[in-house]
């Protein structure tokens, strides 16, 4: 098989989830010896110096709604949701679907209501014109088959996995790291995009409700929807003891990770939420919201809390910070469990099944060849 990826998440100098899960799997399909093209959307031009690069694999820009007639791929995978335009098997990664879940989202809006709208249509095209869905969790699955009309058997739960730099770091390594680019040691650690459906004020009254005495709060990532509020109040409720640090790439994670007393990452509804593993695998405690996708992936070994109750979060970051080792230890293990390798393999298994039935459709031996878009 030949597969053509869009990969333009991965098109940027600061990637986040959805760009890193498309990076790993492309890297990893690629060791599988996979058929492997990278496309990037024209709306991306800018960041050209950014396009994803895997080995030998060839690379193509991609003008919706139309793909390159030369391309000529067995399946089309687009990997943030959007359905594939071309003739061919097509494939979507659906990463979460928070706008299906009102209820779970706390009270402030976490999005305008026509970007709502756009992401609700979103689900439904992807359920509508794809072959198979791959979601990341079992909790998207159930979220996203409890309210689009879609045939189960065409979504398919892979996880992601967690890349190997994810392990515990020597504490002077680490703290070197931390102090060339001016972030605080042993803190309580956020990471993610701040938005108001990561829940950034809970986490804020939480850590203040927790009364740590100098111990600092690090906000790793960049201002969303609603950032300058959140800005607003990290500024008048912080009392110097936050720290929003912006973006921060993998060459600082491990050591951000490494050096934490424990991750704060009770945000209202996750489809995955890699930093949870990704903290685990550097022997961070961490604590979740019991809601979402969060425990599914946590395993069991992260302290929960209710999202919308400071004092809740507080006494579950205090049981994360009396943790024992064997516990941490135990925590790590099961973030090896997570790898990208798995992650390639089964989504090689859904291109396969995604193949049959566009043939079954098509009754082509490749149902690109023909030429014809979908419109």
């Amino acid at each position: 098989m030949r597969i053509a990826i869009d990969a333009t998440a991965a098109c940027t100098p600061r990637p986040t989830g959805i760009g890193r899960y498309t990076a790993q799997l492309a890297r990893s399909l690629s060791d599988l010896d996979v058929d492997i093209a990278l496309g990037t959307r024209f709306s991306h031009l800018r960041h050209h110096r950014h396009r994803l690069e895997v080995g030998s694999c060839s690379r193509f820009w991609i003008q919706e709604p139309w793909w390159p007639p030369l391309m000529r791929p067995d399946v089309v995978h687009v990997t943030d949701s959007r359905v594939p335009r071309w003739r061919a098997a097509r494939v979507a990664t659906l990463h979460d679907v928070m706008h299906l879940v009102p209820d779970l989202l706390g009270k402030e809006p976490i999005s305008t209501t026509g970007f709502r709208d756009r992401m609700i249509e979103g689900y439904r095209a992807i359920a509508r014109d794809c072959h198979r869905i791959i979601a990341v969790s079992e909790t998207t699955r159930h979220d996203f088959l409890s309210h689009i009309d879609c045939p189960e058997e065409k979504v398919v739960k892979v996880y992601h996995g967690v890349d190997r730099i994810f392990s515990p770091m020597p504490p002077e390594m680490s703290a070197d790291i931390l102090r060339q680019k001016g972030i605080p040691e042993r803190a309580i650690l956020y990471v993610g995009d701040l938005s108001h459906r990561k829940n950034i004020p809970g986490i804020i009254r939480g850590f203040m409700a927790a009364d740590l005495g100098d111990v600092p709060l690090v906000l790793a990532g960049d201002l969303t929807f609603g950032g300058e509020e959140l800005q607003s109040f990290i500024e008048e409720e912080g009392k110097g003891l936050i720290h929003h640090v912006g973006w921060v790439g993998d060459d600082v994670l491990p050591a951000l990770y490494s050096s934490s007393r424990a991750l704060l990452y009770c945000s209202f509804y996750e489809g995955f939420g890699m930093p949870i593993l990704e903290a685990m695998g550097c022997g961070c405690p961490v604590v979740i919201a019991g809601q979402g996708a969060a425990p599914e992936i946590a395993g069991g070994f992260a302290e929960t809390c209710q999202p919308d109750d400071p004092l809740s979060i507080a006494q579950a970051l205090l049981r994360a910070l009396s943790q024992q080792d064997s516990n941490r230890a135990a925590a790590r293990e099961y973030a090896t469990s997570f790898n990208w390798q798995r992650c390639a393999r089964e989504t090689l298994e859904v291109y396969r099944a995604a193949r049959e039935v566009a043939i079954g459709e098509s009754g082509e031996a490749n149902p690109a060849t023909s030429m014809e878009k979908v419109r």
